[in-house]
């Protein structure tokens, strides 16, 4: 995770696809920049003379197809909170030659402004009838050297598991036992993540995401900094994390979802710390949200900035005082799952958490090493109004990532242990669709192994997704599997309706063959199988696409073509 005394994660404010306007200058040039809040959104509570044309009964104005399903599945209604600013208070300010508008934030109405002319007093604009405050979010300074807590580390090997073709990827799944999602195909098909970041250099050339470029899978969200460069330039940091999450780079690093739609934001300076940096990922989040993600990654974290005017105290990770922690909170709301990494700075004289890592409503990852174990630097809870913090841990010591030279290395840092968990938490959504985010967020924190006596270093625990799926699983699987006698077959969904039949066998010899058989007996598909152990032992797979016509079917395993186990299939469609 990065870091240059704040912990990698940015605040933003944008609504809907928000156009910038300006670079942001790398140099001793850069011009003050201010937050300036409004007043009223709906037309009713507007200043005199302003008016929106912007209305909660026409949200498809603002919001996406995908975004408006998303909160219809969870029963979350468009609100004031959802409408843009209204036009005319921009409008205003544009009016101002002083003044150019850089960010904007329908969440909090609120724009983020630079400069023009370094000598005017910003104050006059509390003269504005909409205008309520004015606050600095950066001043002019001379850029420093970027700091990454993400340091390369030699590989140490435990003798845990692996196998090929997930090469260092396959560890940090173990852990979370993702490779029992994986092994019945979620693998996080369909799943939209937003990837909240610093740059991702040379993400678009790197082999690792090869696969998700040619399949249309990364996609560009929106440099936040408008930075010359643009997404692909500036910071490694973001390709890092990247890769522990969506790389596909076979017998070297399978992320823990790397068939997911991944869609990527620069909200970090690495150059600087200022409150600006909250700005950012706030308008990433509103952009995220707009287009209809469903996950979101920060492996970011604020605490002390370059001006300590700025500084956010420890009484200050309450989940409400922070900008970017009232965000993150309000995207949970929303319906998407945030997560968040917990911070570095455990050693460190801060040692808590650190914002947006209190949020309420968001899975805060702390960082353990392949043994389980709390990893030093990783960031203290509780939060200052008492909470469990962190929620869950993973992976974060000699995590293996992706340079921006090709190279698979290994890093410590929360950066890592929350995508990772990012990723197994998409492909157990990916398996309940009908879940809802604060549903899979439940799941997971409680199927850890310390949710019945969380602590203030490592939070509820290390999830196990087989658990989680128990969880949230209404037709049994999970206990099936965990109970299951001698040579038993489960089917899952049975009926199925989509196609797709997923399977658990509890036999000591591996299936090879799948074949599928009418009610007369006669064969109707086949194929082959690769082995996919559970976590004690099982065999487990699925088949996809399966049957055109409804009916009565028989679904068998074999092995050398010598039949091994038979169940009843209902296909409904």
């Amino acid at each position: 995770m990065i870091s240059s005394r704040a912990v990698w994660l940015p605040i933003v404010w944008v609504a809907l696809v928000t156009a910038f306007h300006t670079n942001v200058l790398q140099g001793q040039t850069a011009p003050n920049r201010y937050w300036v809040q409004f007043e009223g959104k709906e037309q009713s509570e507007l200043a005199a003379g302003h008016t929106t044309s912007f209305s909660v009964q026409e949200p498809e104005r603002f919001l996406s197809d995908r975004a408006l399903q998303r909160r219809a599945n969870q029963s979350i209604v468009v609100t004031a909170h959802d409408l843009p600013i209204a036009p005319s208070y921009i409008a205003a300010l544009a009016d101002i030659e002083e003044v150019q508008v850089i960010l904007k934030s329908k969440w909090f109405n609120a724009v983020t402004v630079q400069l023009r002319d370094t000598t005017f007093d910003i104050t006059t604009l509390l003269d504005l009838p909409m205008v309520s405050a004015v606050k600095s979010v950066v001043q002019t300074g001379s850029k420093r050297e970027p700091m990454i807590e993400a340091v390369d580390a030699p590989v140490v090997r435990t003798g845990v598991e692996t196998t090929e073709s997930y090469g260092q990827g396959w560890e940090p799944l173990v852990q979370l036992h993702g490779q029992w999602l994986h092994g019945l195909g979620f693998r996080g098909q369909g799943m939209w993540i937003a990837i909240l970041d610093a740059g991702f250099e040379n993400a678009e050339h790197l082999p690792i995401f090869e696969r998700m470029r040619q399949e249309g899978r990364m996609r560009s969200g929106l440099d936040a900094m408008n930075s010359q460069g643009g997404l692909y330039a500036h910071h490694r940091h973001g390709t890092a994390v990247l890769g522990t999450i969506a790389g596909n780079l076979e017998d070297s690093l399978i992320g823990t979802a790397p068939e997911s739609t991944f869609w990527l934001y620069r909200t970090e300076d690495a150059y600087s710390e200022y409150l600006i940096e909250e700005d950012y990922w706030v308008a990433a989040a509103e952009h995220a949200d707009s287009i209809g993600v469903d996950l979101i990654n920060t492996s970011l974290g604020y605490s002390q900035f370059d001006d300590s005017t700025m500084n956010h105290v420890y009484a200050d990770l309450n989940g409400i005082t922070t900008r970017i922690s009232q965000a993150t909170s309000w995207a949970a709301e929303k319906g998407m799952l945030c997560v968040t990494s917990a911070g570095n700075s455990g050693s460190a004289p801060w040692h808590f958490i650190t914002a947006p890592a209190d949020a309420e409503g968001i899975l805060t990852v702390g960082a353990v090493d392949l043994s389980g174990e709390h990893a030093a630097f990783s960031g203290w809870g509780p939060t200052a109004d008492g909470r469990v913090k962190p929620d869950v841990m993973a992976l974060g010591v000699q995590a293996a990532y992706p340079f921006a030279d090709g190279t698979i290395r290994n890093g410590n840092g929360t950066s890592f242990s929350s995508p990772i968990l990012c990723g197994v938490a998409a492909c157990l959504w990916q398996a309940f669709p009908e879940a809802t985010a604060h549903e899979i967020r439940h799941a997971i924190i409680a199927s850890a192994h310390l949710a019945e006596a969380p602590n203030d270093s490592m939070g509820n625990g290390i999830p196990d997704m087989r658990k989680a799926f128990k969880i949230l699983d209404d037709n049994g699987a999970g206990q099936w599997e965990e109970n299951a006698d001698e040579k038993q077959l489960l089917l899952f969904p049975n009926p199925s309706r989509d196609g797709t039949i997923r399977w658990i066998y509890t036999g000591k010899e591996a299936p090879d063959l799948w074949r599928i058989r009418n009610a007369r007996g006669q064969l109707t598909a086949e194929g082959s199988l690769p082995e996919w152990t559970t976590w004690n032992g099982h065999h487990q797979g699925w088949v996809s696409t399966i049957q055109d016509q409804a009916g009565i079917y028989f679904f068998q395993l074999l092995t050398e073509n010598r039949l091994l186990t038979t169940e009843p299939l209902m296909i409904n469609q």
